[in-house]
């Protein structure tokens, strides 16, 4: 005779799934939290490794009618350096949507062509300088995109140490010697560009000394200004000499006149490397004065240096590297006879 079967309730099944499903349930919501939580510690992790790169590395994305050398006029850097960044001629044709590396400061470069005496003379440094700074021969083949660091650039990494990083970016506190006026404005918005404002004002204070005369200050120079300030962690700049007329020892070709030049210093930071620093911006000319108390900065199409050996209230003295002390430079066009505080 068969065994008697056992009688199951008809909510048997269903409580017997009940009890072994709560568990289950119970168990994997830890898991799956401790997944996501390690998910999650990853990404930050790749975030941070990353957030430096990308702020080293700017990007550019080519819109409708661009050009290269609109866009290398943009973002301020030559035409051959941006070219060299992205391995592209300077005569290159760009597509809609391209995404271009800008290059950072400090550096060139290499455009396809390129040798190593054209890096240098468009960087105002020697074939000698340019090759020792990367410790190649000075005959050495370079590749387009070749990266090379200018002489000097040491310099950027020690002033981020020793100055920092300025406080309020694109905030500048200028301060007018002849009249004692000192003047803290922001000077960019939110796109880089001069505040309409702020030119107004600085327009002002750069007037002539004396007779008060002024000319709108250029654009650029404004926007170099604040890159000199902050590339020094935000410290003050004193304004010599912004626009003068032509008369006496300043001539009808100098930028002062057209209120593209300044003659400054920066507030304890030696004239030495504020000068090495505004060597490194492209299209502009760079005065020293070893027997005078400030630098001269002004915008122009190609980059020019000279070394003006003149005391306040004399003529001129230019020399270029390895040139005689005695010569005119035609590339300067502006003089430190009238830039006396």
């Amino acid at each position: 005779m068969p065994p008697p079967q056992r009688r199951v309730k008809p909510n048997a099944v269903p409580q017997q799934k009940t009890v072994i499903a709560a568990p289950t349930v119970a168990r994997a919501r830890p898991r799956a939290w401790w997944t996501l939580g390690c998910a999650l510690a990853v990404a930050l992790s790749a975030l941070v490794v990353l957030l430096p790169i990308a702020s080293a590395q700017r990007q550019h994305r080519v819109r409708a009618g661009q050009t290269l050398a609109e866009i290398a006029t943009r973002h301020h850097v030559s035409l051959s350096n941006l070219a060299g960044a992205n391995r592209l001629r300077t005569t290159a044709r760009l597509q809609v949507g391209q995404v271009l590396t800008i290059p950072e400061e400090g550096v060139a470069y290499v455009a396809v062509g390129q040798t190593l005496s054209h890096v240098a003379r468009e960087n105002n440094v020697t074939s000698e300088q340019l090759a020792r700074a990367n410790r190649m021969a000075a005959d050495a083949t370079l590749q387009p995109g070749q990266r090379l660091v200018l002489p000097g650039h040491e310099n950027t990494a020690a002033a981020r140490q020793q100055y920092g990083r300025p406080r309020n970016p694109g905030v500048v506190t200028f301060y007018r010697f002849s009249s004692r006026e000192t003047l803290r404005i922001r000077v960019l918005d939110s796109r880089g560009r001069p505040r309409a404002a702020a030119r107004t004002q600085l327009s002002r204070l750069m007037r002539e000394r004396g007779t008060d005369d002024q000319t709108n200050v250029d654009e650029r120079l404004i926007r170099l200004m604040v890159q000199v300030s902050d590339h020094f962690g935000g410290r003050k700049l004193y304004i010599i000499s912004g626009f003068r007329a032509a008369t006496g020892f300043t001539r009808e070709s100098s930028r002062h006149v057209e209120g593209k030049a300044v003659d400054f210093r920066v507030d304890r930071v030696s004239n030495t490397e504020v000068r090495d620093f505004c060597r490194q911006l492209p299209d502009t000319g760079v005065g020293y004065y070893p027997n005078s108390t400030f630098i001269h900065l002004d915008t122009r199409s190609e980059s020019a240096y000279w070394v003006d050996y003149s005391r306040s209230g004399e003529a001129p003295r230019y020399r270029r590297d390895g040139s005689a002390a005695e010569a005119s430079s035609d590339d300067a066009g502006d003089d430190a006879g009238d830039a006396s505080e």
